[in-house]
Formats: C-alpha cells, structure tokens, sequence
C-alpha cells in the first residue's frame, strides 16, 4: 500500500513537471488585439484627463522610465507624473500597438505614440516599449518605457558662454525677399557648408512692424563658437560659386536699412 502511495506521488509530481516544461516550452502568443482594448481604455481616460483612472491600468509594482528623469514607481506616483504632463499643456494622446506577445502571464508590447497640445498640433512622437503581466484575468502596466522621435534641443550657451546677436533692419517692401534670401539660399548653403556653426544659429522673424516702419528680424549665434566663421559670403560661395554669392548677398544687402551687431555673455539665469 505504501509502494502504491508512492508510486502515486511520482507520478502526480511528474506530471505537474511535465505540464510546467510543456508551458514553458510554448511560443509565444499573439495578443496585439487584447492590449490595443486594453490601450484604448488608457487614451480614453488621458484624453478626458481622467488620471485616477488611467492610473489603475498600472501595477501595484509599475515603473515608468521617462527621459531625463528619476524612475516613478507605483500607481499614485504614476497618477502624480501624467497629471504633471497635462499641466505642461498636452491636451491628447494618441497610441498605436505594433505588436504584443504574451509569455504566460507576461506581455510585452512593441508601440507608437503621439501627443498633441491645443489645436491638435503634434508636441511630441515617438516609440514605447512595456511590459504587461496578467493580475485577476486583466493585462496591466507592470514597466513602461519610451523615447521621442523628435530631434534634439540645440545645446545653448553656458554661463559665461558667449551669445552673438544681429539685428537686421529691413525695408517694409523687402521683408519677402529678405526671407526668401534666408531660407532659399542661406541656409541650405550653411547645412550643406558649415553645418556645425549652422545648428547654433537661430533666425527671428518680428512679431510686428518698427516705428520707423522696418522689420527686425534677429540672428541669434547662441552659443557663439570659438573661432567659426559665421561670415556669408565665403558660405555662399562655397555652396553656389562666387558670381552667384554676390548676386544673393547683393540680394541681402538691398534688403536692409541698417544692422546692429552684439557679443553678449550668458549669465546664470
């Protein structure tokens, strides 16, 4: 009786084993169609601003990873950060699932997303990656990750880094060539020619007319690079042969009333 006794027991932890391995051993399981539900929640609550409830399709465990931040850890943290975003201004969410496999009671999903400011312009773009576990028959959030497709912010100057500011005069009837001379043939020239010392230039268009009746229009070098040429005419004649440089820098010239030049120095605010 004892031997049978044992020989039962073998037997039932066998196969629990062989059940166990024979899981394990199982691909991978397309759940695409059950996170995407699962994600339409999660817009819908964002999109009406509901955070409490958006913070319950997370973990009593989850992370988030945002960029150039700590990890947030739990679902009030959580709550905290995506009422923090909406502060900033984000009115909208958008996601799309590219794919989701589960793994048992694990899921990890492969995702793009948008956010949108006011007027449904696009703040932000990029790709996500989460993990989701299965608690009580329903997928949560357990870690979030995800990065912009956005280009980098252009380093500024530091304190005590050098800022160049010229102010341009323009004529009220040259304000379309004027432009037109930046954007048509300066700076491709510059992309193409000098694309480091491009990348600190910033170009100011007015927001309205002078007294006198000109446009000021700004080029802001910030920050002002030791020893770059920030000079037109040799970009330009890099970029389309001398004649046609002094064509289009004749062309900037006749667009101008008068032009003040500034090196200024970054401070600690």
């Amino acid at each position: 009786m004892k031997n049978k006794s044992t020989f039962i027991g073998i037997l039932t932890i066998g196969s629990f084993l062989f059940l166990t391995f024979s899981q394990c051993m199982q691909g991978p399981k397309d759940v695409s169609s059950e996170i995407t539900a699962v994600n339409n929640g999660f817009v819908e609550s964002f999109n009406q601003g509901d955070t409490k409830t958006l913070a319950t399709n997370y973990t009593a465990d989850a992370k988030l990873y945002p960029a150039n931040s700590d990890v947030v850890t739990g679902p009030e943290a959580i709550e905290g950060f995506w009422n923090a975003v909406m502060k900033m201004g984000i009115k909208k969410a958008q996601m799309e699932t590219v794919s989701a496999e589960s793994f048992g009671n694990i899921a990890i999903e492969e995702g793009r997303y948008k956010l949108f400011v006011e007027g449904d312009f696009v703040a932000d773009q990029g790709k996500y990656l989460v993990t989701w576990a299965k608690v009580d028959g329903k997928w949560k959030i357990q870690r979030d990750i995800w990065n912009t497709n956005n280009p980098p912010v252009q380093a500024r100057a530091t304190v005590d880094g050098a800022v160049w500011v010229i102010a341009n005069y323009v004529k009220a009837d040259k304000v379309a060539q004027f432009e037109d001379f930046n954007l048509k043939y300066l700076k491709p020239a510059g992309d193409e020619v000098a694309p480091d010392v491009t990348k600190t230039v910033r170009f100011l268009k007015p927001a309205k007319q002078n007294q006198d009746g000109t446009y000021t229009y700004y080029y802001l070098m910030d920050p002002a690079l030791n020893n770059a040429n920030y000079e037109m005419l040799p970009i330009l004649t890099a970029k389309y042969g001398k004649e046609k440089a002094d064509e289009y820098y004749k062309m900037y010239n006749d667009c101008l009333k008068k032009v003040e030049t500034n090196m200024t120095v970054q401070t600690g605010w």
